[in-house]
C-alpha cells in the first residue's frame, strides 16, 4: 500500500494528517515522521514512502539531499515536497511556490503589477519567485540589508528598505511575527505566511477596503496543489476546506 507523511520537527500540532485524510477520503495512511536529524527521518521515507511533505527546519536539506530538481526548486534553493521516481530517484518539488501562484492569480494581479515581499527566508524565496515568474515587478526587503541583497541576486528581482515606508499592490508578508510600525507597508492585496501569529489586522484592512490573504488560506492551497504530485489524483477540495472552516 502507498505511504504519505510529514516530514518535521516539531510537528505534533500539524494539521496535515487530517487534512490529507480528507482529500482521499481516508484511502491512504499520511504519517507524521518527526526527530531532531533529517537523514533517519530520510531513510525512514525512503524504506517505507512514496512521497512526503517537508517542513521545518527541513526544507533546505530536502534540496540538497534530492536526486532532480523541479524548476521552483532550482531556483529557491528549497523543498516541501518529495517524491520517489519509477526509477528509486527522490525528485523535489515546492508547493509553497506553486500555491503562491495560485492565489497571486487569483487576487487579480497580472504582470507589471508590483509585489514587495517581506522577509527572505525560505517562504521569502518561493514568495519572490512566484510573484517574479507571474510578470510581477518584485522587491524584497528583511531586517537584514545584506540578506535581502543575497536573495535579490539569489532570485533575480529588487531590494528595498525594510525599515521605510513601501508600497505595492501586492504585499507577500513571511516574518514569523509582527514588526514595530507594520502600517508602513502598504498595498492592495496583503497575502501572509503566518497561519498561528497574524500580522495584519484582516478586519481593519476590510474597512480600508483592502484584500487579506491569511497564512491558513496559502497553507491550505499548497496542499491542494501539492497533493497531485504525490498521488497522482486529485484530491476532494471541498473536504478539505471543511477543516479549515473555508
Amino acid at each position: 500500500m502507498d505511504r504519505f507523511g510529514l516530514i518535521g520537527y516539531p510537528i505534533g500540532h500539524s494539521v496535515s494528517p487530517a487534512l490529507f485524510g480528507a482529500a482521499y477520503s481516508g484511502r491512504w495512511s499520511y504519517d507524521l515522521i518527526e526527530g531532531p536529524d533529517f537523514e533517519p527521518l530520510r531513510e525512514r521515507f525512503m524504506q517505507d514512502y512514496r512521497a512526503v511533505n517537508v517542513t521545518a527546519p527541513y526544507k533546505e536539506d530536502a534540496y540538497r539531499t534530492a536526486d532532480i530538481l523541479s524548476d521552483e526548486v532550482r531556483a529557491i534553493h528549497a523543498s516541501n515536497l518529495l517524491v520517489k521516481t519509477p526509477e528509486g530517484k527522490v525528485k523535489a518539488y515546492n508547493s509553497d511556490y506553486l500555491g503562491l501562484r495560485t492565489l497571486i492569480t487569483g487576487a487579480g494581479l497580472k504582470a507589471g503589477d508590483s509585489a514587495l515581499v517581506i522577509g527572505c527566508g525560505g517562504a521569502g524565496k518561493a514568495a519572490a519567485a512566484a510573484a517574479r515568474d507571474l510578470g510581477l515587478e518584485t522587491s524584497v526587503a528583511n531586517r537584514t540589508a545584506g540578506k535581502a541583497g543575497e536573495t535579490a541576486q539569489q532570485m533575480g528581482v529588487k531590494t528595498c528598505d525594510f525599515f521605510k515606508a513601501q508600497s505595492a499592490d501586492i504585499i507577500i508578508y513571511t516574518l514569523p511575527c509582527p514588526v514595530e510600525n507594520i502600517e508602513r507597508f502598504d498595498a492592495n492585496v496583503y497575502l501572509e505566511a503566518s497561519y498561528a501569529h497574524p500580522s495584519f489586522d484582516r478586519e481593519a484592512l476590510s474597512a480600508k477596503g483592502r484584500r487579506y490573504i491569511s497564512g491558513r488560506m496559502w497553507l491550505f492551497q499548497q496542499a491542494v496543489d501539492g497533493y497531485p504530485i504525490m498521488t497522482s489524483e486529485e484530491p476532494d477540495v471541498e473536504a478539505m476546506k471543511k477543516i479549515y472552516g473555508f
